[in-house]
């Protein structure tokens, strides 16, 4: 795995990794190493903090493998086996060295063949973490703008005092 990558995490991001890393204890492997560089090369952000073009869990991405695009994905918090074609899970080698990566950033890891594979992320479609903060900014900017403003009078209004000719005082006089 490359020691350029830089990961930047969510605290819930962190967690779902600490909880595969705890799950995954002492045993060798490349999975059990690229989720240890992982926690090793990270640094830790509120979900109001992360930046927008950073993949994190629920993200959808495109990225490239050795220069071919794939995707668009998303990546998710499920096991590997049996999800739609449009997911990636974060429990899978690709989903995982992915997970923390900005635009641009590159990451290698061992591929199925003993080869190493060239991850980039080429750009993220959608992040439920800036897609929150923009409906959150929506919001206060619709509260702070008042296109009607309201004013109360408090001033005495005037009546109008209406004689009528007719002497007949009504249902009310009975």
């Amino acid at each position: 795995m490359s020691r350029e990558a830089f990961y930047q995490l969510t605290a819930e991001d962190a967690n779902v990794l600490m909880s595969m890393l705890e799950r995954q204890g002492d045993r060798p492997g490349p999975f059990a190493a690229v989720l240890r560089e992982k926690f090793n090369r990270s640094r830790v952000f509120s979900r109001e903090d992360i930046p927008a073009n950073v993949v994190t869990i629920d993200t959808e991405l495109v990225y490239t493998i050795n220069g071919v695009r794939a995707g668009p994905h998303v990546l998710v918090h499920k096991p590997a086996g049996g999800l739609p074609r449009l997911a990636l899970s974060v429990c899978s080698m690709r989903g995982l060295a992915l997970l923390g990566l900005a635009v641009g950033a590159k990451t290698e890891i061992p591929g199925n063949d003993g080869e190493f594979e060239v991850l980039t992320v080429e750009s993220v479609v959608f992040q439920p973490e800036a897609e929150t903060r923009l409906k959150e900014d929506g919001r206060q900017a619709a509260e702070l703008i008042d296109e009607a403003p309201q004013v109360v009078d408090f001033r005495p209004r005037p009546r109008k005092i209406v004689i009528s000719d007719d002497d007949d005082p009504g249902p009310s006089a009975a």
